[in-house]
């Protein structure tokens, strides 16, 4: 026998393993890695399984935890088996809430935990789809709440749901009447109405109404575009530019740009009309004056909260009230 890299196999020694082969652990796969941020306890299970099921399927190893890759019978495969059995199991053990985890007893076997963890927790039944719909149903922008948050928990929900009452699809794969394309196309229309009635009316009221004024109605990806597009417009704009937000997040509309226009300047017409008999400024009627409600919108900022501070505002320069003040309805 020689030193060094030159030393020949003998029947004992371990032969190396390709990296594609789910036999495979690189220098990375520590027991003590983490799969997942989600911590498993009593209500997140589908999320958790979800989380890890990605996580195994990168790394080709999922088929230890479902049973598909079958115990070796012959070395140095056997070996390799159970390592990476007892190294998954602690890949899981990382990712329970430790008030789970002491009442799971420890198993060097990750298909015996996987499927202690399923039957355990993957419970589903009436009552937990029932409150899932539930949550759906009065699911809402609250007042400081974003387009991203807001789009994130209906996702989250649509997801856990999906889950347990998956799309119809075609199973026999004869199927020419797309039926799978048409259960997709009205999930889609469905979850758009949801989307647009969660949403703060008086920010987005009339970006709703002129999206589904549309022929056909905009994808879901496209309302959830047009409303981040109005919310942006609304954070660095004026509540003036509500009306022009609207025309621009509404591309392919059935309005061409001069229309687009002749409707924005009618409506500002009619604003002009209006005037408020609490602050003595044109644009909004009493009904919908925020200084006199106390009920401000997030993108209200600096302006104005009192009469006090509307007359100061106005002395500082020419239409700096107006702007200040302005409600649009």
């Amino acid at each position: 026998m020689t030193g060094g890299d030159n030393i020949p196999q003998t029947e004992n020694s371990v032969p190396k393993i390709d990296p594609l082969s789910p036999f495979y652990l690189g220098s990375g796969d520590l027991p003590s890695l983490k799969l997942s941020t989600i911590l498993l306890n009593h209500r997140n299970y589908d999320n958790w399984s979800r989380s890890i099921r990605m996580s195994l399927k990168s790394r080709r190893k999922f088929g230890f935890c479902d049973g598909s890759i079958k115990k070796s019978s012959e070395e140095p495969l056997l070996g390799q088996w159970e390592v990476i059995h007892c190294t998954i199991v602690s890949w899981l053990r990382a990712t329970i809430d430790p008030a789970v985890l002491e009442s799971i007893p420890y198993v060097e076997d990750a298909t015996a935990m996987w499927k202690d963890l399923e039957e355990r927790f993957a419970v589903v039944d009436g009552t937990s789809i029932h409150s899932l719909k539930t949550e759906l149903g009065e699911c809402r922008q609250t007042k400081g709440m974003s387009v991203t948050q807001y789009y994130g928990k209906l996702k989250s929900l649509w997801d856990a749901i999906s889950i347990h009452e998956p799309p119809f699809a075609c199973q026999c794969g004869k199927c020419t009447c797309d039926i799978a394309g048409k259960a997709i196309k009205r999930l889609d229309n469905e979850r758009l109405h949801q989307f647009f009635m969660g949403l703060d009316r008086s920010l987005y009221g009339t970006l709703r109404n002129n999206q589904f004024q549309l022929e056909p109605l905009p994808t879901l990806n496209r309302g959830y575009h047009a409303t981040l597009q109005a919310e942006r417009l609304l954070q660095e704009g004026t509540p003036a530019d509500v009306t022009d937000v609207v025309a621009i997040a509404t591309p392919g509309g059935s309005h061409t740009p001069d229309e687009w226009k002749a409707i924005r300047e009618k409506e500002k017409a009619e604003r002009r009309k209006l005037f408020c008999s609490h602050c003595e400024v044109h644009g909004h009627d009493i009904s919908s004056c925020f200084i006199k409600s106390q009920k401000f919108p997030d993108w209200w900022g600096s302006r104005p909260r009192t009469l006090a501070e509307l007359r100061r505002s106005k002395k500082s320069g020419p239409g700096s009230g107006r702007m200040a003040a302005r409600v649009l309805v």
